[in-house]
């Protein structure tokens, strides 16, 4: 096919793009501004050009035929070539400007990034942030995220670099310890109010390790809830022992509102290990991309420094004992 030929196609095959990731013609065609009639005839165009169907259509869904595949894995290279190049472009402009989308879990980005992000946009006038908060894998070319923090091996073909390690550990206030008792092992925790996760069967199973020692609880409580934030909170006011992320609860432990329970012992479960900063090597060119990444590397340098900061002994009230990101 000579150029003259393929330059219209281009357009059509960005449609194709997002006709697959949308879901139906209709939901592209609000993503595009125009109405599913439209979007119907460009995918049509296209088929006709390429003389082979690539959309199988039902009243209820749409599926890529074998050579729809084919087609739709070049015409999303395609559209990441024109996004480098724009990137390319944009890196000898001097100013720091356009939209960076980042991707994060909830409990990552509400409770270490979220707070910080003003200052940034402070700095940059021109930048513009839009967030993507989910636990699951997202998919940085598909759903057109520039940098995503990712939780567990970072995937191939991307920059990853080190954000922050995330473990599971138990807290609870001196208040509800010094009502109920500390417990010593993870065997009584089954006589305390435990507050977990009800995402998922299995969720009130604790399963905790120290070196090669490993115990296996059922736990209950009047309180659960799949967001890290509630969990402190309950745990703060006295409802119980919570499971928490580290990094929930580095600040109570600093002011005594919350004291690690069973010392030593980590929770096994989803959701915990090595964290990255991702982002794919060329996006790294675009001045509003690098300084939203230097931001994530200098967040992580502090969290890196605050970990290595003993907590504060508890005051005379306190008692001496001392998950998932949602």
């Amino acid at each position: 096919m000579r150029i003259n030929e393929l330059l219209p196609l281009l357009p059509d095959l960005a449609v194709l793009v997002t006709v697959i990731e949308a879901g139906s013609f209709s939901a592209a065609a609000r993503l595009q501004g125009s109405t599913p009639s439209a979007v119907s005839r460009q995918i049509a165009r296209l088929e006709a050009a390429l003389g082979l169907t690539l959309l199988e259509r039902s009243t209820r869904r749409l599926r890529l035929t074998a050579g729809g595949q084919e087609v739709l894995r070049h015409a999303r290279t395609m559209l990441e070539a024109a996004r480098a190049a724009c990137d390319g472009a944009a890196s000898h402009a001097s100013s720091v400007e356009g939209r960076v989308r980042l991707a994060a879990p909830k409990a990552a980005l509400r409770q270490l990034i979220h707070p910080r992000l003003p200052a940034l946009l402070d700095i940059y006038p021109q930048l513009a942030l839009e967030l993507q908060v989910t636990d699951q894998v997202v998919d940085l070319i598909a759903d057109g995220v520039d940098i995503a923090l990712r939780l567990g091996d970072p995937p191939p073909g991307y920059v990853a670099r080190p954000f922050m390690e995330v473990r599971t550990l138990l807290y609870a206030s001196p208040a509800y310890l010094a009502r109920a008792g500390t417990p010593q092992h993870p065997a009584e925790l089954a006589q305390h109010s435990c507050l977990h996760l009800a995402e998922l069967p299995g969720d009130d199973e604790w399963c905790l390790v120290r070196g090669n020692e490993r115990s296996v609880v059922n736990v209950r409580g009047r309180y659960a809830s799949n967001h890290s934030e509630m969990r402190r909170e309950a745990a703060e006011v006295g409802l119980g022992i919570a499971c928490l992320p580290d990094f929930a609860a580095r600040e109570q432990l600093v002011s005594g509102t919350l004291v690690q329970v069973l010392p030593g012992w980590q929770l096994l479960g989803r959701y915990q290990g090595s964290s990255w900063v991702v982002y794919a090597a060329d996006r790294y060119r675009a001045p509003r991309v690098r300084v939203v990444v230097d931001f994530l590397l200098q967040i992580a340098d502090r969290l890196g420094k605050e970990a290595v900061q003993p907590p504060r002994k508890p005051d005379r009230h306190g008692t001496e004992c001392g998950d998932r990101p949602r």
